[in-house]
């Protein structure tokens, strides 16, 4: 039995979570609860300059403290004006979800009190109160493992569905985009990337799907990178189709916005993914069959999604996996029209 940590009224809380876009949208549930349970505190976030824009405009979370992951490694004054800022906020307690070794070694520089981490590392020396799991065991999901810190806590109600919240000026900035781009009725986004976090559907694949989708009288969007709408318009140009995209004209929160707007997205196992989650519209979620990337560690949360992955399991080596290719265009867009049809309809899958 885990001891709990005494928190007083107006005592300031950190929770850290510096890594990628899908992790933090999957930490939210515990930064929301800890401000549920203690809303006489100040409940701050820490998280990667590139993930913490989602963070923005949340009613639960007082501050957002926004770290360069690379500066960390090699910039020996940025790493020390981030330790002074630490002192100087004076938190009472920090969580580190993911035990990033150059963060954590700044919490236990800072001398804050309370320091939660996970066992098992090396750097769990900096750390005063371990948590006993391991998540390589894939047994549960990534938001549920972060809610296992809970423990140390109050009890309380608990949030389970993650929440980004775009603002009226991204609303307008996306429909703007939208617009540019031809939409001018539901419509489905196809988000063909990962950033290198999962194994992909091919590309070829996603604009088969996209003539496929337009064929049956959907309007498709693809979103992505600059770097992913080149591709995109070198196959549109080997395949001799017209396709419409909004690639590289987004920023995170505009996407989050042209996400919301959407009626059924269709991604790789990517932050994008669960972004869409995150901004209540229902997905169709494309995994290996690996465990370790497994929807039952991240799939997308809440009902009325759909997930499909290969029907073996997966034995090839990392980053030259065929497995992905067996999914079918036919099968993708079978799972596209049910979930289009029933948010049409709003009613759930």
């Amino acid at each position: 039995m885990n001891k709990l940590i005494e928190i007083q009224s107006g005592e300031k809380i950190l929770i850290s979570r510096s890594d990628k876009l899908g992790d933090l949208v999957l930490a939210l549930p515990f930064i929301e609860t800890m401000k549920e349970r203690y809303p006489e505190c100040q409940i701050d976030v820490m998280a990667s300059l590139y993930a913490s824009p989602i963070l923005e405009g949340n009613p639960r979370i007082d501050k957002i403290v926004r770290v360069q992951n690379d500066q960390l490694v090699t910039n020996k004054l940025y790493k020390k004006d981030l330790l002074h800022r630490l002192r100087l906020a004076k938190y009472n307690t920090v969580i580190a979800l993911f035990p990033e070794r150059h963060v954590c070694s700044l919490f236990y520089k800072a001398q804050i009190p309370h320091r939660l981490g996970t066992a098992g590392r090396f750097h769990s020396v900096y750390f005063n109160h371990l948590l006993f799991h391991s998540r390589k065991a894939n047994r549960k999901h990534e938001y549920e493992y972060n809610l296992d810190f809970l423990k140390f806590f109050r009890p309380g109600a608990t949030i389970s569905t993650p929440m980004v919240y775009p603002k009226e000026k991204e609303f307008k900035n996306a429909r703007r985009i939208l617009k540019n781009a031809g939409i001018n009725k539901p419509f489905v986004v196809l988000h063909p990337g990962t950033g290198g976090s999962a194994e992909n559907w091919p590309m070829e694949k996603f604009m088969s799907l996209y003539s496929t989708l337009s064929r049956a009288g959907l309007q498709v969007v693809l979103s992505g990178s600059d770097k992913e709408g080149e591709m995109i318009d070198e196959l549109a140009f080997r395949k001799s189709i017209e396709v419409r995209k909004i690639t590289g004209e987004t920023d995170l929160r505009t996407l989050a916005a042209v996400l919301s707007l959407a009626s059924t997205v269709v991604a790789n196992s990517t932050g994008p993914l669960h972004l869409a989650v995150a901004v209540g519209t229902k997905v169709v979620g494309l995994y290996p069959a690996r465990e370790v990337m497994s929807p039952l560690r991240w799939g997308p949360l809440g009902k009325g999604h759909q997930v499909i992955v290969p029907p073996t399991s997966c034995s090839c080596p990392p980053k030259a996996c065929r497995c992905m290719e067996t999914i079918t265009v036919d099968q993708v867009a079978d799972k596209v029209r049910t979930v289009f049809k029933a948010r049409q309809q709003h009613q759930p899958v």
